[in-house]
């Protein structure tokens, strides 16, 4: 068996595209990255696993292992960093959302128009051409792969009737609406039809935060985007994040992060809006 190890650029998505092989060649798959595999034809297997036959869709979560693939297979490789990853995704509830859904592995049927396909090519052909922009493009791209990734990978969670996800799932979309009217946690459990204490515990096993914790995460990780990215005043940004009072909402971001919002600002402001800031993967 041949060996053909995949050498990405470091820290950086890349494309490898497996053009019919003349014998079985195993590609590693590095860890700190996640792998989407698109598989047209043959047939490919995962260190230890079961194997795939194409036309398939494989979403590795996490990297560290070694793909195998038999003559003849054809398919596309997306290796993604978890920072790249983590980037891409909006810093919103919504955000949360997805990120913990497509924490999870997933196998699914490819369909013969499958838009990934498009998206990987279109992704690929951005960073080969090293335009001007091609990072944004780069990232839109990124973006709108992993968008699709997250409603297939919701599809299949509703298909295998996980529950205590999909209420926790059902809990983040919920406040993706509704953070801002500071909603009690009585209010989200009655709209879920489930008592506090599921709603918690099914919260907390899925995203390691207390229902109320998580919402007031969520409101500043938005207080931060708003504060770093925009020109609003504090007061302004105060009212849209839904605080009556502009001094109660910079005592709870002080009490939050522990400085308040103009000190924050003055540290993290973006001076080049062309690259703004995200404060995703701020715990």
């Amino acid at each position: 068996m041949s060996m053909r190890p995949i050498s990405p650029r470091r820290e950086q998505p890349s494309v490898q595209r497996i053009e019919s092989p003349l014998t079985r060649s195993g590609y590693s798959l590095a860890a700190g990255r996640t792998h989407l595999l698109l598989l047209f034809a043959g047939a490919a297997q995962v260190t230890d696993e079961d194997a795939f036959v194409g036309p398939r869709l494989v979403w590795l979560s996490d990297g560290g292992s070694e793909l195998v693939v038999e003559s003849g297979t054809r398919g596309k490789l997306l290796s993604i960093p978890h920072v790249s990853l983590l980037q891409a995704l909006p810093a919103t509830p919504l955000g949360d959302q997805m990120r913990q859904t497509i924490s999870r592995d997933l196998s699914a049927p490819l369909e013969t128009t499958d838009r990934l396909s498009e998206l990987i090519d279109g992704f690929a052909n951005e960073k080969a051409s090293g335009e001007p922009g091609s990072d944004i493009g780069q990232a839109h791209y990124l973006g709108l792969i992993l968008v699709q990734i997250w409603r297939l990978a919701r599809t299949d969670i509703v298909a295998q009737g996980r529950a205590p996800q999909g209420l926790a799932e059902r809990f983040v979309l919920l406040a993706s609406q509704r953070v801002r009217e500071h909603w009690t946690i009585d209010r989200y459990a009655q709209a879920l039809s489930v008592n506090r204490d599921r709603l918690g515990a099914a919260v907390k096993r899925s995203t390691g935060l207390s229902p109320q914790a998580y919402l007031h995460r969520a409101l500043i990780r938005e207080a931060m985007e708003l504060l770093a990215n925009t020109g609003a005043t504090v007061a302004q940004i105060a009212f849209r994040l839904g605080f009556v009072d502009p001094a109660y909402f910079t005592r709870f971001f002080k009490r939050q992060v522990g400085e308040n919002p103009g000190a924050f600002r003055q540290a993290n402001r973006v001076k080049d809006d062309s690259s703004p800031q995200s404060f995703a993967a701020w715990p």
